[in-house]
């Protein structure tokens, strides 16, 4: 396996861009759940209660869990 298999992620300024098609697809799919939880919660009645103590939580979670992936595949 080649040194730089594992990168897949560039650290800039803070965050992290994909590098390679892994990076890129885990990218796609965590747009893809941040857009989907929040047609959920617009098609449920979007309440602003129900935004702040449901959708808020999922989506700081889901960016975590992107940040600490990203930062152990990292240049």
């Amino acid at each position: 396996m080649a040194k730089n298999a594992s990168i897949w992620f560039r650290k800039v300024r803070g965050s992290y861009l994909p590098t390679s098609f892994i990076g890129l697809v885990l990218y796609f799919v965590y747009v893809a759940y941040i857009v989907a939880v929040v047609v959920d919660w617009y098609y449920l009645g979007h309440s602003g209660w129900v935004f702040l103590t449901t959708v808020i939580p999922v989506i700081v979670v889901a960016a975590l869990i992107l940040q600490y992936i990203a930062s152990k595949h990292s240049k």
